[in-house]
């Protein structure tokens, strides 16, 4: 890696080729690398408010097959991800051409200890969002890195949608990040929220069939799926203790997991009852 690598803004508070595609609309062209769908719509509807072209990508070989044949204005680079990861994928498109020795690519991930994030800047990344990744953050990478501000008449949120989340159980969820997802999404996240449930007790099963099996690859894989798609819906708990096994995995040390998978499984159920009461209240307004 070259050491004149750009590298700012330690921290800002994952088919074919181009999997998403948005009309040419005139602006700079941005490349989204996400493997989580929920997380990728999201992002795509935040980037609505600027005037860019994006594309999405799933993985890290596919960024770097979209790099071969575009020169990206810049790259928000989730980190874990299938096949190729975000620092290898990093790396990789720092080599294919002058254009991107020094371009912005930006990890976007959960993962922001202060050794997480002098690990990304050294092997080449200009800079970290740290998901869940929301308006404010991603206007200021915007600002910041292509010098485009936000387009008024898409800022902001409904304020009946601000106070939707209010007042209990706030100890359960994040009200704010689902509140502001919500408000993203419209009426997709009602779709969203429903697949979450009816899929959580899947991913909750999975993961505890991958420690009895003995099975770090599997404990990582599906902890780290767990863990992204939480965080959509505010379930800061269930997030946090899937990441704990999901590093577990990646060390291939999980002897000690089922403390904090009995964890997990009593923080998604507690997630789980209040997020079908608000199904509830959303299918009936």
């Amino acid at each position: 890696m070259q050491d004149d690598t750009k590298k700012t803004s330690p921290i800002t508070e994952k088919t074919s080729t181009a999997e998403i595609a948005m009309p040419d609309v005139g602006g700079a062209r941005i490349l989204v690398v996400e493997d989580n769908p929920v997380m990728g719509q999201i992002i795509e509807k935040l980037l609505a408010a600027f005037s860019v072209q994006h594309d999405r990508v799933c993985d890290g070989l596919q960024a770097i097959e979209a790099a071969r044949e575009h020169d990206y204005a810049l790259i928000l680079m989730d980190i874990l991800m299938p096949k190729m990861g975000g620092v290898r994928a990093t790396k990789e498109i720092r080599k294919l051409s002058p254009h991107y020795k020094n371009l912005p690519i930006i990890a976007v991930t959960a993962k922001v200890s202060e050794r997480d994030i002098d690990q990304y800047l050294s092997e080449g990344m200009s800079g970290v969002v740290k998901k869940p990744i929301n308006r404010l953050n991603l206007a200021t990478v915007m600002k910041e890195h292509l010098g485009i501000s936000e387009q008024q008449e898409n800022a902001g949120t409904d304020d009946s949608e601000e106070t939707f989340y209010q007042g209990d159980e706030l100890d359960i969820l994040n009200w704010e990040t689902l509140n502001e997802y919500r408000a993203i999404l419209k009426d997709k996240f009602k779709h969203f929220l429903k697949d979450y449930l009816v899929a959580g007790p899947d991913l909750l099963a999975a993961v505890g069939q991958a420690i009895e099996a003995g099975d770090a690859e599997g404990v990582q894989f599906h902890a780290h799926k767990f863990k992204s798609t939480s965080q959509v819906f505010g379930a800061e708990a269930v997030s946090d203790l899937a990441a704990k096994l999901e590093i577990m995995g990646k060390k291939g040390d999980i002897a000690g997991a089922l403390p904090t998978f009995h964890e997990l499984h009593i923080a998604f159920e507690r997630a789980q009852h209040a997020l079908r009461k608000k199904l509830v209240l959303l299918q009936n307004m």
